[in-house]
């Protein structure tokens, strides 16, 4: 796919521009409830205990339940871990978009496709994703988030990758990459129940386009996949999970089935009609086109599809955007959470940019050659990139780094500080101030700054509070407690203490 290099500096600096935010905020990420929640309960229960525990009271995630607390880096007292976690994720996100790019372009498609050029086209969508992200904080700073929703998609996405290499690419490494393949596909299938539906559209696209050759692979994933599904689902914390989440009190919990449905498809409605999302998923699409009939001038176009693999093709890309709302509806009788509504985005870019190529080298492969023709494909993308991203979250993130992020950190630090030397003294309350900051969206959500946030990651004001009480037991201090009146705290000042009770 080559082109002039002239032509690739404006997309690519835009591209760094809009990522580069969100990368340099990692450095200033600080952990959040259950971070330390489950650094509490590991010191509780034990490594392996603390397993089984959560596996009979709360999740049968098991696969990132254990790196939700044995690879806590807050459960061993390293706090300034999820610094590197977040910014970890971040890359493995990146690279792992990247290797289904590539591996696609390499393997069905048939396409000339280097590590630069997957890699740029990766970072494209993950700036779109990251610009409009429903709760950027919970997908790219939360270690525990990071861990339920990322993770579980980085192994769909790498499972999908082996897969096709399994499937169609160099014949002497196939059994091996289908072996591979195995890993991602068990992390995908348990680590969370909104990767696990949205895997079956692919498993069952792969069932179809698959060569006759590689059936017995196909087989070998399904019983590995079942197995590791059926032990995820016999755990008695996932129904202990599900009826928390979905009371029978709801007023549709009794006949939820009869109008799963209609409701699954209006909250899909609501998600696709808010400005943000349907601009993203256009310019993805409309640069998936661009791309695709860009290709055709240096190879041949593909054989054309049938119209039963038109069909199948359109049947698993509406399968796999609509499945985790019906997901949703179902469990938790409502929308799907914000935090998950990210990964539901992310899928719909990547399945939208993929719907695009295949648009564009199919249906407008006859004016392939047509420069003129071309133009409005990249004017409307190139004027869509410029409006997504001076109105979405990359101006906010661009404004938190320049004035939150530093005293964001140098606030939490002391604040850490003064509760480890509250519990060094034995005393039995602590006070601290809130966080005073300019502003706070993205990688410090406070609501006096926004109302649409899906956590506040500050305490609460008193004594009472989920985030206190989380506080009052990684840190080991009685009581925690929050007061506007409190003075700023700075790193060498130690809190105020009450020691009247």
């Amino acid at each position: 796919m080559p082109t002039s290099p002239l032509r690739l500096v404006l997309p690519r600096l835009g591209i760094i521009l809009a990522l580069m935010p969100f990368l340099l905020l990692c450095a200033f990420n600080q952990p959040f409830f259950d971070d330390f929640r489950n650094g509490y309960w590991m010191r509780e229960h034990g490594t392996w205990g603390v397993q089984l525990w959560l596996f009979q009271t709360w999740t049968g995630r098991f696969t990132t339940t254990f790196i939700m607390t044995v690879l806590n880096p807050v459960a061993y007292g390293w706090l300034g871990g999820v610094k590197v976690v977040a910014a970890g994720a971040f890359a493995a996100l990146w690279t792992s978009l990247a290797h289904l790019l590539r591996a696609l372009w390499h393997t069905a498609l048939r396409r000339a496709c280097s590590w630069s050029q997957a890699l740029w086209a990766a970072g494209l969508l993950l700036a779109l994703f990251c610009n409009a992200a429903p709760s950027p904080f919970s997908f790219l700073y939360w270690f525990c988030g990071i861990v339920a929703y990322q993770l579980p998609l980085m192994g769909l996405l790498n499972f999908t990758a082996l897969a096709l290499r399994a499937g169609w690419g160099p014949e002497a490494a196939r059994w091996r990459n289908a072996g591979l393949a195995c890993l991602p596909l068990v992390l995908a299938l348990t680590g969370n129940e909104l990767t696990l539906v949205q895997a079956v559209p692919v498993l069952a696209l792969l069932g179809f386009a698959l060569p006759k050759v590689a059936r017995p692979k196909l087989v070998l994933w399904l019983g590995i996949g079942a197995a590791a599904t059926a032990l995820a689902a016999a755990a008695p914390g996932n129904w202990a999970r599900i009826a928390a989440m979905a009371p029978p009190s709801d007023p549709y919990h009794t006949y939820r089935w009869l109008v799963l449905l209609p409701r699954a498809a209006y909250s899909m409605l609501q998600f696709l009609v808010k400005p943000l999302i349907v601009s993203s998923m256009l310019a993805a699409g409309l640069t998936g086109a661009w791309i695709g009939r860009h290709q055709l001038k240096y190879s041949q176009a593909l054989v054309s599809l049938s119209r039963w693999q038109w069909v199948a093709i359109m049947l698993a890309f509406g399968t796999v955007n609509f499945i985790g709302f019906l997901l949703f509806r179902h469990l938790v009788v409502g929308p799907p959470l914000p935090r998950a509504q990210n990964e539901i985005l992310l899928v719909l870019l990547l399945s939208t940019a993929g719907l695009g190529w295949l648009v564009g080298q199919q249906l407008l492969s006859s004016s392939s050659g047509d420069k003129a023709r071309q133009l409005p494909l990249q004017l409307l993308s190139l004027l869509l990139f410029i409006g997504l991203f001076g109105a979405g979250h990359t101006p906010e993130a661009w404004r938190e780094l320049a004035t939150s992020a530093a005293p964001f950190d140098a606030q939490m630090q002391a604040r850490f500080g003064a509760l480890r030397t509250a519990h060094r003294a034995g005393t039995p309350q602590v006070t601290l101030p809130p966080l005073r900051l300019p502003y706070g969206r993205v990688l410090a959500p406070l609501r006096q700054f926004s109302s649409d946030i899906e956590f506040d990651i500050d305490l609460t004001p008193g004594c009472a509070g989920n985030i206190n009480g989380v506080m009052e037991r990684y840190f080991e201090v009685p009581n925690v407690c929050c007061d506007a009146a409190t003075p700023p705290l700075p790193a060498a000042q130690l809190p105020r203490v009450n020691s009247s009770d």
